[in-house]
């Protein structure tokens, strides 16, 4: 039954009908999209890394821009099924996946996942460990209007499996995030937030409401 498996095949496609909405309606998705896509740019012969890939939009995108050797890998088997569908090489993680692929990848994109693990800090310090020296890291974390502000697909997922949780572990705002990440040893090189505005506006505008944080790092 869905309320005994908080990973299953139906978690993916709500997630894909929400992103779709964010993308196509509500804009920010898109700009999102847009703002990885641009920060993740480098040598055409790269090994990317889409850690929490879900069902890899990210690296669907970041390979049609850039023809990059793409990777997506995730907890989800459901959700690995479909990157493969989209002809994205991806994997399940396994408890050996930061040791197997250390000092791998060229560039490695984390979307919306730091706010959901038990220590970002040790979290951090693995996804460091798979970035060749010099590599770029882009990550995404949201930017809540209030704490434990989720989304309606969600709510909607909670409902259905008869159990409500908070999904987020943690909530970071631009500074702390930006002081965690020199902690474990990266260093921001820019950044944008992601709301209803085209990026170039939003740096600008710091007052308005936000729906997520795109920062690009690169390893020290």
């Amino acid at each position: 039954m869905i309320k005994d498996m908080p990973y299953d095949r139906f978690y993916p496609k709500l997630m894909d009908f929400s992103v779709w909405i964010y993308t196509n309606i509500l804009r920010f998705g898109k700009y999102e999209n847009e703002s990885i896509v641009k920060f993740a740019a480098a040598d055409k012969n790269s090994n990317v890394l889409d850690y929490g890939c879900n069902t890899g939009r990210h690296a669907l995108f970041v390979k049609q821009a850039y023809g990059y050797n793409v990777m997506g890998a995730d907890i989800n088997p459901a959700a690995i099924a479909a990157c493969k569908r989209k002809g994205i090489k991806a994997e399940v993680i396994t408890e050996n996946f930061f040791e197997k692929y250390s000092s791998f990848f060229d560039i490695i994109i984390n979307s919306h996942v730091l706010e959901h693990v038990d220590d970002p800090k040790d979290f951090l310090v693995n996804i460091k460990g798979m970035l060749k020296d010099g590599g770029t890291f882009v990550i995404v974390i949201p930017q809540e209007r209030i704490r434990g502000d989720i989304t309606i697909p969600q709510i909607l997922y909670f409902f259905l499996r008869l159990k409500f949780e908070n999904p987020h572990k943690h909530k970071f705002s631009k500074n702390q995030l930006f002081s965690l990440l020199d902690e474990t040893g990266f260093t921001p090189q820019d950044y944008v937030f992601c709301n209803f505005l085209p990026p170039f506006l939003t740096k600008h505008l710091i007052y308005l409401k936000s729906r997520s944080l795109v920062i690009k790092c690169t390893k020290k």
